[in-house]
Parts: C-alpha cells; sequence; structure tokens
C-alpha cells in the first residue's frame, strides 16, 4: 500500500469514476484503476462498487477513505511545500500494457518485476483482458502495447514482435494411445475428447480452422476461458487440453503426458508484443519493447515468420 494508490482511491470516491478521477490527476484510467484493484488485493477488501456506471464506495472502502483523506492532504501539503510537484509530474511517465490471459504465464518469472525495477521513472499500467480487447486497445491507443498469444495472420494492422515462441503442445492421458506417439498432428486427434479455450482465443481458433480444413473432427467436450476449470475437466473426462512446451510450463502431471502437435501451417504461435501499426511509441513505451526483446532471442524467431500480405500474414498449409 502506498500513498499515490489512497490518493487514487479518494479521487476515484469523489468523482465516481474512474476516467474522471484520472482526468483530474493527468494519469490513464488504466494506471489509476489498476492501483485501485492493487489496493483491494493488498487490502483483502472490496472498496468500490459500480452501480449503474457510478462508483461507490463499500463499507470498508468508507472507513478506509475516511482514514485516508486526512492523511493523503496532509502528503499533498507536504510535497507542495517541499517537493518540486511540477518536476515529479515530468519525471513519472506512464506506460500502458495489456495482457491477454495466459501471456504471463508464458514469460519468464517476473519480468514485468525485472521492468518495473529497472525503470523506476515510468508508472507502469497493466491490465489483464482477453485477446481481442487486448487488441482493440492496442488498435485504439487505450494500451501504448499489448501482449497477446497469437500467430502472425491473426495480426495484420498491426506492428509486432515474437516475445516467446511457444509453439502448440497438447497434454494427453497416459491411458490414451496417443500417450505413446512423440509427436501428434491434426488426425490424430480425429474424435478425440478435448478441452479448449473458446472461439475468442487464438491457439482454439487456428486449432479449429486447422482441424476444418484437413476434415479433422476433435470431440470438445466444453470450451472455457477458466485455466483451472479447463484443467480439472479434462482430467475428470480423460480429455487432451492444450500446454505450454516444457521449459515455459508447470510439470505435467503423473496421469498425462505433453506432446508437440504439428498443426501443418507456416504460423509460428507464440506471445507477441503488438501496437498500432505505423504509430510512434512513446518513451515510455519504447523502453518497454526495447526490453522485450531481450526476454528469449526473438531475433532468430523473428527470421522463421512467414512474410506479411497486405492483409497480415498468409495461412499456407506445409506440403
Amino acid at each position: 500500500m502506498d500513498i499515490r494508490q489512497l490518493e487514487y482511491l479518494i479521487a476515484a470516491a469523489q468523482r465516481g469514476s474512474f476516467t474522471k478521477a484520472a482526468e483530474d490527476l493527468f494519469v490513464t484510467r488504466q494506471a489509476l484503476s489498476k492501483a485501485v484493484r492493487n489496493l483491494e488485493h493488498e487490502s483483502g477488501r472490496a472498496l468500490l462498487l459500480n452501480r449503474d456506471g457510478h462508483l461507490e464506495l463499500t463499507e470498508d472502502g468508507r472507513a478506509l477513505f475516511d482514514e485516508a483523506e486526512p492523511v493523503v492532504a496532509a502528503y499533498r501539503r507536504i510535497e507542495e511545500r517541499y517537493g518540486n510537484v511540477a518536476a515529479y509530474a515530468a519525471v513519472r511517465q506512464t506506460l500502458s500494457v495489456a495482457m491477454a490471459h495466459g501471456t504471463a504465464q508464458s514469460m519468464p518469472e517476473r519480468t514485468v518485476d525485472a521492468f518495473r525495477m529497472s525503470h523506476p521513472d515510468i508508472l507502469l499500467s497493466i491490465e489483464e483482458v482477453s485477446t481481442e480487447a487486448a487488441l482493440a486497445m492496442a488498435r485504439s491507443g487505450d494500451s501504448d502495447i499489448s501482449l497477446v498469444g497469437s500467430a502472425p495472420l491473426y495480426l495484420g494492422g498491426f506492428d509486432l514482435m515474437l516475445v516467446v515462441e511457444t509453439g502448440t503442445y497438447v497434454h494427453v492421458p497416459r491411458t490414451s494411445p496417443l500417450a505413446e506417439h512423440e509427436r501428434l498432428t491434426v488426425h490424430d486427434l480425429d474424435g478425440q475428447p478435448f478441452v479448449t479455450f473458446g472461439r475468442r482465443n487464438h491457439l482454439h481458433r487456428l486449432f479449429m480452422e486447422t482441424c476444418e480444413e484437413a476434415g479433422v473432427r476433435p470431440n470438445i467436450i466444453m470450451t472455457t476461458s477458466d485455466t483451472d476449470l479447463l484443467v480439472r475437466t479434462a482430467e475428470q473426462q480423460s480429455a487432451l487440453f492444450f500446454g505450454f512446451p516444457p521449459h515455459i510450463g508447470r510439470p505435467s502431471s503423473p496421469a498425462r503426458v505433453l506432446r508437440p502437435l504439428d498443426l501443418g501451417v507456416d504460423a509460428v504461435f507464440g506471445t507477441y508484443a503488438v501496437k498500432h501499426q505505423g504509430c510512434a511509441l512513446s518513451s515510455p513505451a519504447r523502453a518497454f519493447w526495447k526490453f522485450l526483446e531481450t526476454v528469449e532471442p526473438a531475433r532468430a524467431k523473428a527470421s522463421r515468420l512467414p512474410k506479411t500480405t497486405d492483409e497480415g500474414h498468409s495461412r499456407k498449409p506445409r506440403a
């Protein structure tokens, strides 16, 4: 908990809106709302509720507000008297990043923490959203940079960089005959029980489009964006489900094995950083983009990306 989080909570409660409070404080809406949510997480209490588009304090929020308001007011007086507020505001630049669900797990542990620690002058705002929402935020400018799990053929209209190549891997029950295979193809999955993420997820989309082109019909038991529910259902139904490669994902359960899946298309699946095509990055965003280049040796992987077309990246089945 820090003084800025309390200041943001007070402003949001007073204005009844994250957007209006952010405008008053000259920060991004994402940075302000994220700070308040972090404060709720740290305190273990809900502090604000959205009622018909208007923010209201909960009972716990009101108690904290009443104690925090005089503290924040006193801090402002000290800051104004002894600090250079204008200089502080100029140095404290903001960076808004949208991360699609699951992308944080694909990167080395504490990647974001490493950036934050090396750039204390940047106020980092991270929002975890769906893949489509992350792309929409990059397109509209609501995020400086978005991180998504995808393939280039779905990322037309963006400047992109491959941060981590994940490929496609499938968890297979040891009781399944497929567990004896070293590698799988989509034809191996015809009729096989499968639990996956749903049509808004780009890995699911790539998988289903590839199966349709190959005339393969996996038995999709359920789709869900809830990872814990997905794994639990797959285990209960002895079904297959997607996973990260061995060097990224969690150790596989003794009840299943992890196998690479060859989709037979020229599509490098992984975690991509994207920004609105042709738009210049702010100084903080440039620093983050450059930092992401060091997460894995992306330059070597980029040489394997398919060539772009006016519509984005082509989808060509391998011979």
